[in-house]
């Protein structure tokens, strides 16, 4: 019990010659635009916390740029709310476990209730208890350096984006990644459409011996069923294909299970012997790490017989499975942080980040297009975004106007659940020109099992003004 009290103060005990004494390394910023508090601040320095007082907005700025600080105290009252903007920019600059103390006249204002919800851990009225604040302040301090920081693996694809995540099953695929890329067995990567298989497949690459040699990728889906063998395997006509090109390197074959059957026996050919032919020329020897990746259900190709067993076999000496985006909700806020500021210069505003009711929307969302899906929305949000902070609305994860609701309005989760995936299906569709193979490719299931869907949910493609393309 005593322990975890200290630990929840942000103190530790130690011990000396003279007996038991308290080391103290817990620092805050008290930020008093007004200069009237001071009181509070010696209050909080008697408790033993190290205190940098400012009066101004940009001492406080220079002082949280130039030092590390966990929490901070900041005072609001009738005569700063004119600075109201430049305290929330502050604020945004610099995400800490803010502790407010505000004028009770203040609060009940609507920019000074947000601005509190969004970024504050906690907030006290005047005038203020200073031992219910220190006890306050101690828990904001205990909670920040018991969050870990947020994992980013400095992996990036040919879009720049990169691995990022802290929760325990993206820690297991980061230590595995890690595992994988030390030795030169070839690796299978399954999981949903949009978790970021080729992502994973560069940071085996990556954290590999043959890092510094091509990452060649080849998406066996993309690619008409007459081309893909001469793009994979070259020829005579038009010289090396993808798998010489990735000599010395890694060749990461994506959705897998489209390889046509000819293509899968050259390939396990290849996996043998470990040379290619283009045409009628001799063998020429390549060296290459083979990755691959697939949908779950490439069991299911190999029962029906439509994937070779012995080649399934050759290629899944290693397996990496990602998991979708609703097994790890508690990475959405770091991975929405990382989209927001990757694309941010898409904003034809000023958006400062997110609302705490967006995040509560972003964490209740199943995400069946997992990350991709995430980035997508991320996206649409800052161009959509209307105020400094992103909105559920802005996300597509909240109603609009009420005029925009109708008898329609799904009322229970399994009506949520069953409109969120009719639409993701439509719009899969429509991106696709309506190609039932490639879209059903994309969502990772069978064209059968696309088909069965689309008929659960009324998604007709008939009668479209696109280009229908359903081989």
């Amino acid at each position: 019990m005593n322990a975890s009290h200290n630990r929840e103060r942000g103190t530790v005990k130690t011990n000396s010659a003279s007996g038991d004494r308290l080391s103290v390394n817990r620092k805050t910023l008290f930020l008093d635009l007004s200069g009237r508090q001071g009181s509070i601040a010696d209050a909080i320095s008697a408790a033993q916390w190290k205190v940098v007082p400012s009066t101004s907005l940009e001492q406080g700025d220079s002082a949280l740029y130039a030092s590390a600080f966990e929490v901070g105290v900041f005072t609001l009252q009738q005569s700063d709310l004119p600075a109201i903007e430049e305290i929330e920019n502050l604020l945004n600059r610099h995400p800490l476990h803010w502790v407010a103390v505000v004028d009770p006249e203040v609060i009940e204002v609507e920019r000074v209730a947000s601005l509190i919800s969004d970024h504050c851990h906690d907030y006290h009225s005047l005038p203020c208890d200073t031992k219910q604040l220190i006890g306050t302040l101690g828990h904001a301090y205990g909670m920040s350096i018991l969050r870990p920081k947020p994992a980013v693996a400095s992996v990036s694809s040919d879009a720049g984006s990169f691995m990022v995540g802290n929760s325990d099953v993206m820690k297991n695929l980061f230590a595995t990644v890690g595992k994988s890329a030390r030795v030169d067995a070839p690796v299978m990567i399954t999981g949903q459409t949009g978790t970021g298989k080729e992502l994973v497949g560069r940071a085996l690459h990556d954290q590999s011996p043959r890092s510094t040699q091509p990452f060649i990728t080849l998406s066996c889906a993309t690619i008409p069923a007459s081309l893909i063998g001469a793009e994979l395997f070259g020829s005579t006509e038009n010289g090396p294909g993808r798998i010489e090109q990735a000599n010395g390197g890694s060749l990461f074959l994506d959705s897998i299970t489209d390889l046509p059957p000819e293509q899968q026996m050259l390939l396990l050919r290849f996996m043998q012997s470990g040379t290619v032919e283009r045409g009628n020329s001799n063998p020429v020897p390549v060296d290459v790490r083979i990755i691959t990746a697939c949908s779950n259900s490439i069991d299911e190709a190999v029962k029906s017989g439509a994937f070779r067993e012995d080649l399934y076999y050759r290629l899944n000496i290693l397996h990496i499975e990602i998991p979708p985006l609703r097994e790890r909700i508690g990475d959405v806020d770091s991975l929405a942080q990382y989209f927001f500021e990757k694309h941010i210069e898409e904003s034809p505003g000023r958006i400062k980040g997110f609302s705490q009711q967006a995040k509560i929307a972003m964490h209740q969302h199943d995400w069946p297009g997992n990350v991709r899906e995430l980035l997508n929305r991320v996206r649409q949000a800052i161009v959509m975004c209307e105020s400094s902070l992103i909105q559920p609305v802005d996300l597509g994860l909240g109603s609009g106007a009420a005029a925009e609701q109708d008898s329609d309005e799904p009322t229970n989760l399994d009506e949520v659940r069953a409109k969120a995936e009719g639409e993701f299906i439509r719009n899969a569709l429509e991106r696709n020109y309506n190609n039932v193979t490639e879209t059903a490719s994309q969502l990772g299931v069978s064209r059968v099992t696309l088909y069965r869907l689309m008929k659960k949910y009324g998604v007709n493609i008939a009668g479209s003004g696109r280009r229908s393309v359903s081989r």
